[in-house]
């Protein structure tokens, strides 16, 4: 998009302002996106009324927000509409349908003559809010959703009113811009306050709070990540398709990524992400993003089989690799043949390990790669409550890629031999062992088969783990619903027994005894629980030394209406539950857009009356982790997410995220429909994961990281995991005799791995012969005694076998570069400025000087580049 907007519009085109006018809520993150792209302001509309009333009150509608805790000069300025949404004040909106004010008529002449009517009309709005704000400039929004379908009628009386102002001795209207609007403001130097926080949840009023589509339509938060997770790693592949020549075809190699890319970004729409739009859009989204996935895979094979190739093959080597994109649902046609073979690329610029789970048949295996054989598990897992069509296993094939090296692939070869697998550690429950996992990282069960207790960092934590369920308010009367924007359960109460409403009857027992099934192997320890029919969930800990968390991989649906109280309208929303024994915190902590954390301070719950809302008020958007601390008792508990999801910790010691939901009514906020996802003729079932972490709460931690470390650590590794390829190795031209005199096991994009602190947050191919790269340094100021630190790295020969010949540093979008005065540490190198002409529609800063190649980061800091390669 930067590239299309430069070279069309050149460097006046670029944005210069964040305008934001029908998400429902704002996050800290996305306004130091803003700055850092060198934004000059942000304007919104949707804020909670409690907190707009109390900014008007303090005649603080403009201010300036600090966006980072950790960036220095984050501040940006902020701009609140004046009135209630970005609709045009009542009786100043002219359109066919959707408004249809009285017509300006400014002939004095004419009986029906209102100008001075409409003017003094006006003028009273002006009166009325130009109080809430620092300057003599204020602006109004003339406009909303559908409008200006008669655009022409819309601007003869806007025309008409403007004129009517000229000669007022009190104000000028006129038609103008947020640009020009934030120039006059800021010519004033109006002394504005600072604000810390963000906008979250918000909130129409003390009943109306828009937290329920943190959760809503999880399947396809989940497919979003996958998306982003696929679009990273192939752009990656790209750029070393590119640097090394492998193709002459890279420009259908970008053609295939572009699609992704434009699907990710329709994706983050405010009615796609949220999961706030009608049924068959859902699964419009669902049918482009598929789409775009196979369009990026197809080139893949060719360029991971050319990246391995030995150096005295001369021909192409184009794999027959694609993704299983239903391992989730035990589906993958190609990992039950005889003969396959298993290419890992990991996205990251260090070692990975990484546990690769494949449907598999109840058989022995040959699992070759480059570090000889491999050790494996078979596995039985959870099995998808679907009717397929596809066939379906019932165990997994589970093997470590063990170190996969930065931005690097490994290939394993894969054989089914004829005997079955005995796992001697496997079955139904038994009382005798409910310990499982290593002496380092391990859980073990109470007597109901319930999670009982966590070791990990050196600590052992009592943590019960339970389901439950919010009934969801039905919205009758004067009520409000529970719908895709609402989360809003019946009575403001707390959570009840998932058992609570089954078979079309209320049930009042607490029975939490639930049957279970242990898999105990080399490399994994895992139980798999059955609460209900409707609740399946395994919690698993893998024995590798770097694996320092708890897997929960649960599986919720489908919600049918036998578990739902459909006589009365009552939707059912389940959350996992986790009670941390003898930890109190009074405030906990949830990251904003996977980055900076935010302290929440939880309202007075519970409440003693019914005029506020006490659940819903206290839930935030969880994008990547939420966290728990006692400083007295030295304790930290995170668990971590695989997707967006509703939190919070409404008790000390208690950490609650939502899972799954579906309601049988609309709540009237836009998607005129309730939320009930079917999928293949049923409602909808849900597969996602949950990390647990806990250790100390201080910058010292165990191992030489602190837990936090850790916590940033895992929530990179699982937000840009190994990419998995699988590929038939059934004919001979496959065959590992064959085709392991043609290809290396493994491969390498970088000379060396980047510290565990530093991420390339984006690789891929950018103008000609360049490229675009990012460095984000991942941990924040304080969280580690080591990690938080300033870092430099040297990225001079970073690229294998190739050197950095030209950089130049640009504003984070990458569609401007960052001035000398702008930069602290612009790493230089002999320059040729021409290139980077191409680069850009307008000229670049002349004169790069030459100085070293290297790149400092301060906690939490994001740098871009623009780069070219040589031998």
């Amino acid at each position: 998009m930067t590239l299309v907007l430069n070279d069309t519009l050149g460097k006046c085109g670029r944005p210069r302002i964040g305008w934001q006018i029908d998400p429902f809520g704002h996050s800290r993150e996305q306004a130091s996106i803003f700055k850092q792209m060198g934004y000059d302001a942000f304007f919104f509309v949707r804020l909670s009324k409690s907190v707009k009333d109390q900014l008007i009150l303090d005649s603080s509608l403009e201010f300036l927000w600090k966006s980072s805790a950790e960036l220095d000069n984050s501040e940006i300025f902020t701009s609140i509409f004046s009135t209630d949404s970005y609709f045009a004040p009542s009786g100043f909106c002219w359109d066919y349908l959707q408004c249809n004010s009285d017509a300006i008529n400014d002939d004095p002449e004419s009986f029906d003559y209102n100008l001075e009517k409409k003017v003094e009309e006006f003028s009273e709005f002006i009166s009325n809010y130009s109080k809430y704000y620092r300057t003599n400039n204020i602006l109004f929004g003339m406009g909303g959703d559908f409008q200006y379908q008669s655009a022409e009628r819309n601007y003869m009386n806007l025309d008409k009113l403007i004129k009517g102002f000229q000669n007022n001795n009190d104000y000028n209207v006129f038609y103008s811009t947020p640009s020009c609007y934030y120039e006059a403001v800021m010519s004033n130097k109006p002394n504005l306050s600072t604000f810390t926080d963000d906008f979250f949840p918000y909130a129409e009023n003390d009943h109306a709070f828009w937290s329920g589509y943190y959760t809503s339509r999880s399947t396809s938060k989940r497919f979003e990540r996958t998306g982003n997770n696929i679009l990273q790693g192939a752009q990656h592949l790209n750029a070393f398709s590119k640097m090394r020549n492998l193709s002459n075809d890279t420009a259908s190699y970008e053609n295939n990524v572009r699609m992704l890319r434009e699907v990710m970004g329709i994706m983050q729409h405010h009615d796609a992400i949220t999961g706030t739009e009608k049924q068959h859009v859902f699964e419009d989204y669902t049918r482009m993003l598929t789409k775009a996935i196979k369009e990026t895979e197809k080139p893949l094979g060719n360029i991971i089989g050319n990246l391995l190739k030995r150096d005295n093959v001369t021909e192409d080597v184009t794999l027959p690799l694609l993704f299983c994109l239903l391992t989730n649902t035990s589906i993958c046609d190609i990992s039950l043949k005889d003969k396959y073979m298993v290419t890992v690329y990991n996205p990251l610029p260090r070692n990975v390990t990484y546990y690769v789970r494949l449907p598999a048949e109840n058989s022995t295996y040959n699992i070759t790669g480059p570090d000889g054989q491999e050790i494996y598990d078979i596995v039985t897992h959870m099995i998808y409550p679907v009717n397929y069509s596809a066939r379906v296993s019932e165990v997994e094939l589970v093997f470590a890629a063990k170190n996969v090296p930065p931005l690097g692939i490994k290939y394993y070869y894969v054989e089914k031999l004829t005997q079955s697998y005995e796992n001697n550690y496997a079955g139904e429950e038994r009382d005798d062992n409910k310990v499982f996992g290593t002496n380092t990282v391990g859980f073990t069960l109470d007597d109901n088969n319930l999670l009982e207790s966590v070791t990990m960092n050196s600590k052992t934590v009592k943590i019960n783990q339970r389901f439950m369920i919010y009934v969801s308010n039905n919205g009758t009367g004067d009520s409000i619903a529970s719908g895709a924007y609402l989360f809003r359960p019946i009575n403001g109460s707390d959570a009840y027994n998932i058992n609570y409403f089954e078979n079309g009857q209320v049930n009042q027992t607490t029975d939490d005894k639930v049957s279970v099934t242990y898999n105990r192997g080399n490399l994994v320890d895992e139980v798999i629980q059955v609460f209900n029919k409707w609740l399946t969930q395994s919690i698993r800990v893998y024995k590798g030394e770097d694996n320092g968390f708890i897997e929960f991989d649960w599986l919720v649906g489908p919600l049918d209406n036998d578990t739902i109280d459909t006589e009365y309208n009552h939707g059912k929303e389940v959350i996992s539950r986790f009670y941390v024994n003898d930890l109190d915190n009074d405030v906990f902590y949830t990251d904003s857009n996977g980055r900076e954390l935010i302290e929440r301070k939880r309202t007075d719950y519970p409440y003693n009356n019914d005029s506020f809302e006490p659940v819903t008020s206290n839930y935030y958007p969880v994008t990547s982790k939420i966290v728990i601390k006692d400083e007295s008792k030295n304790l930290q508990v995170a668990v971590l997410t695989d997707r967006s999801q509703g939190g919070s910790s409404l008790w000390g010691g208690e950490i609650e995220l939502m899972i799954h939901r579906r309601t049988l009514r609309d709540d009237y906020k836009g998607v005129d429909e309730p939320l009930q996802e079917t999928e293949f003729g049923k409602y909808l079932t849900v597969r996602g994961q949950h990390y647990l972490v806990l250790g100390s709460t201080g910058a010292n931690g165990t191992n030489g990281k602190s837990s936090s470390a850790q916590e940033r650590e895992l929530a990179l590794k699982k937000l840009l995991q190994p990419l998995i390829f699988v590929g038939d190795a059934s004919s001979n031209q496959w065959d590992w005799d064959n085709l392991s005199k043609k290809i290396n096991l493994q491969w390498s994009g970088l000379k060396t791995a980047l510290p565990d602190n530093v991420n390339i947050l984006n690789l891929e191919p950018w103008k000609d012969d360049s490229y675009l790269l990012r460095l984000e340094h991942i941990v924040a100021k304080g969280e580690d005694a080591n990690h938080s630190k300033e870092v430099e790295v040297n990225i001079a020969d970073l690229f294998s076998p190739y050197s950095i010949s030209s950089i130049r540093e640009t504003k984070l979008a990458a569609n401007d570069w960052l001035s000398d005065t702008e930069s602290s540490d612009i790493p230089k190198r002999k320059t040729d400025s021409s290139i980077f002409s191409s680069l850009f529609f307008w000229e670049p800063q002349a004169n790069v000087n030459e100085i070293e190649a290297n790149i400092s980061l301060s906690p939490m800091q994001i740098r871009s580049f623009i780069i070219q390669l040589s031998k």
